[in-house]
């Protein structure tokens, strides 16, 4: 589960701003449903929250944040295996200062997985990564696992291990076979360190982050409704948001070359057939009921809006998320979801039982004045006087229970909200 998340010099954050999911002691309210307790092994630690929200105006820097988490867990899973010798780090540092243009990024993240919490964290710029780190707890105390650091002056990495990270004379192979432009924690995943697949486990697996809603492909709630329980699940969710499905059926349709376009290159379309041959194609078919006589009626996946299908689409992973105990990270949650809606999601989230956690951005604040959240859960995003984001939460402004914190939010109280200027348009 992910306690906390730190990034500096990264696109329009600077300074180094930090995402903490821990629940205050100092908060009550709602503390059975919206925290849990992860459970390490060898140490008490704080509850954790559920989920988490961000507001802020446009261009606040709340993408950002999304991009700079699912920045590190993709040099995680694919530095090593996917990049080529001097291929440059697609990282971007805070362009509107010359030091910073000329500093190192810095990401660094501290999560709990199979019972033992981690601290992880790595700077990089184009060229190369330049430090990297990994403390582990498993009984309770720090074990500094590894550090790596490039000496500018030597032109060379140096490497620390700690005695609790084995491997003995294998580690130094790890570090030797470790490009400037990948991380240690890839390339010994790479090379079959056992150690270490906890923590890859967590970036690969655990992890689940979306720039929206919109677009989603939905490949894997079509896989998910060949199962009769989880299709009844998925028709379920849907109706959460009052869309009168009374079933959802699987059409399955075979491949066949005939349906190639008649100009397509010989070749090109003989490499096509081999490759689909045998292919199935799922494609669901909504049922809804006659408004009189209640029979059901068949509507194809066009026939529906783009709303019923971006709903569908995000069904499974969902129900992935819930079931499997994973980190479900969303930007723009609301942009094709009605607020009722992402409103229930939040609630089913906080009730499942389950130590899943949902941290999204979002511009409706409507959900500040439903007693869904707790006020260590709201966090908000804005650009200070040097064009630089700025993360804090509501907690820093020691809100009241009661306290009708849409609102202070909309009435400017706790900043975060856009400088709206006047238009004048002329010769219109």
């Amino acid at each position: 589960m992910l306690i906390e998340f730190s990034v500096a010099n990264y696109r329009s954050i600077l300074g180094r701003q930090t995402l903490n999911l821990t629940a205050s002691s100092t908060y009550k309210e709602l503390d059975d449903t919206n925290t849990f307790a992860p459970e390490p092994k060898g140490e008490a630690m704080p509850r954790l929250l559920h989920a988490a929200v961000l507001y802020g105006p446009n261009a606040s820097g709340k993408s950002t944040l999304i991009e700079a988490l699912q920045f590190m867990q993709q040099q995680v899973i694919h530095s090593q295996k996917d990049s080529q010798a001097g291929e440059a780090i697609d990282v971007t540092p805070f362009k509107l200062t010359a030091q910073s243009r000329g500093a190192d990024s810095e990401f660094e993240i501290v999560f709990v997985e199979q019972g033992v919490r981690y601290e992880y964290g790595f700077c990089c710029n184009r060229d190369r990564f330049t430090e990297e780190w990994l403390f582990a707890y498993p009984l309770g105390r720090a074990q500094k696992w590894f550090h790596r650091v490039f000496d500018a002056e030597q032109q060379k990495y140096k490497y620390k291990f700690n005695t609790s990270f084995q491997g003995g004379k294998q580690r130094d192979v790890w570090a030797a076979q470790t490009r400037p432009n990948a991380l240690f924690l890839s390339t010994a995943i790479q090379l079959n360190n056992e150690q270490l697949k906890p923590i890859f486990h967590w970036f690969q697996a655990r992890l689940r982050v979306l720039n929206s809603v919109q677009g989603i492909h939905p490949g894997y709630t079509l896989q998910r409704c060949k199962n009769e329980s989880d299709r009844k699940n998925i028709v379920q969710f849907m109706n959460a948001a009052d869309l009168s499905i009374a079933d959802i059926q699987l059409k399955e349709t075979p491949f066949h070359a005939d349906e190639l376009p008649k100009d397509m290159p010989a070749m090109m379309k003989q490499e096509f057939i081999k490759e689909m041959s045998g292919k199935i194609f799922l494609e669901p078919l909504f049922f809804h009921t006659d408004t009189h006589t209640e029979e059901f009626i068949e509507f194809q996946e066009q026939e529906e809006s783009d709303g019923t299908r971006a709903l569908f689409a995000f069904a499974g992973p969902w129900l992935d998320v819930l079931e499997n105990q994973r980190i479900l990270v969303v930007d723009e949650l609301d942009s094709s979801l009605h607020p009722l809606l992402v409103h229930q999601l939040v609630k089913t989230l906080h009730h499942a039982g389950a130590q899943a956690q949902l941290i999204f951005t979002t511009h409706d604040t409507t959900l500040l004045s439903q007693k869904i959240l707790r006020r260590d859960q709201v966090w908000f995003m804005e650009k200070d006087a040097h064009r630089a984001t700025q993360l804090y939460p509501l907690s820093d402004f020691s809100p009241r229970e009661n306290e009708a914190i849409e609102r202070g939010y909309l009435n400017g109280r706790y900043g975060a909200i856009p400088f709206l200027k006047t238009l004048d348009f002329y010769g219109l």
